[in-house]
């Protein structure tokens, strides 16, 4: 099975203070450069690795991180996995879910994705290809 993924870690995009808050408008200016750089012909899937991410996400900023790839959904063909921690790391990832899903744009949160290939949400995502 062929899977033309693009694994993107947050901490190639989430820049923070050094408090621990989120630099949104550094952030938002690193996603919008991976989405151009996702745009034709690379055609990826995208999953986005936060398992690793350092600093404190507030609901705000995740919705505008959101709206930019609302904003440029071409680039991620409005389907995106966010594979993450269980935990409020997990519940912030379902509140991400549910805002971009509600605007029309495919965002599942999942805390072992690759390891269920079964996920009847990862198989309506369509990021794994048909045999």
């Amino acid at each position: 099975m062929d899977l033309n993924l693009r694994q993107i870690h947050a901490k190639d995009f989430l820049e923070t203070t050094p408090t621990g808050e989120l630099d949104l408008e550094t952030s938002k200016r690193l996603i919008l450069k991976l989405a151009l750089e996702n745009r034709s012909p690379g055609q990826y899937k995208v999953l986005i690795d936060t398992r690793q991410t350092t600093g404190r996400l507030t609901f705000f900023d995740m919705a505008e991180m959101v709206n930019v790839m609302i904003e440029h959904r071409e680039s991620f063909w409005s389907k995106v996995a966010v594979i993450t921690s269980h935990g409020s790391q997990f519940e912030h990832a379902k509140f991400t879910e549910l805002y971009a899903n509600n605007r029309g744009f495919q965002i599942g949160a999942f805390d072992d994705f690759l390891a269920s290939p079964t996920d009847k949400r990862a198989q309506s995502l369509s990021l794994r290809d048909k045999d």
